[in-house]
């Protein structure tokens, strides 16, 4: 997902990449009610954040290089930072493979790169911090993980929709 947002985009900082995938998951969530972002966003300051890829960048800003982690070994392979005049800014090693999305996933990350690659950093704060951000924030000290149907409520209010996703939500915790 993040190579076919950089491919769209031609390169991107990290926390424009971080708000792009939050905006698709929620807007994913509330018309198919199903999440594709396969991270849990945690409420932090600055808005949103997918907290595996967020580490995973941290650790290959601080490195430089893969670790044991998979996510990070992919990231490593697949994007580079585009150096010191734009430190967090990142490019693409190689084209995505739009094999792996459904069109619906598709239709919503293009959705989201068009109206939210290029807001400024204080519009996306702003915007991010919607009704699912201020919800997890207010869970107090620890990890602050924003629920998918808090997301899904922000641009939803369909019952049968809503509880459709909260049922997929028990059944995955079950599971787990």
């Amino acid at each position: 997902m993040v190579l076919y947002i950089l491919e769209k985009t031609g390169g991107l900082d990290y926390y424009r990449i971080f708000k792009v995938l939050y905006f698709a998951e929620r807007k994913h969530l509330a018309k198919w009610g199903s999440r594709f972002v396969p991270d849990d966003f945690c409420a932090l300051p600055n808005g949103p954040v997918p907290t595996r890829l967020y580490d995973a960048v941290k650790r290959m800003k601080n490195s430089g290089k893969s670790d044991e982690d998979i996510l990070a070994r992919g990231l490593c392979t697949s994007v580079c930072f585009a150096g010191d005049d734009a430190p967090n800014v990142l490019l693409p090693n190689h084209l995505s493979n739009k094999d792996y999305f459904s069109m619906s996933e598709k239709e919503v990350l293009d959705e989201s790169i068009r109206e939210n690659a290029r807001l400024s950093f204080s519009e996306l704060k702003a915007k991010s911090h919607d009704a699912a951000w201020q919800e997890a924030d207010a869970k107090g000290k620890g990890l602050k993980v924003i629920s998918p149907l808090s997301m899904a409520k922000v641009l939803c209010s369909d019952k049968n929709m809503l509880g459709y996703i909260q049922e997929q939500m028990e059944i995955s915790s079950i599971l787990a």
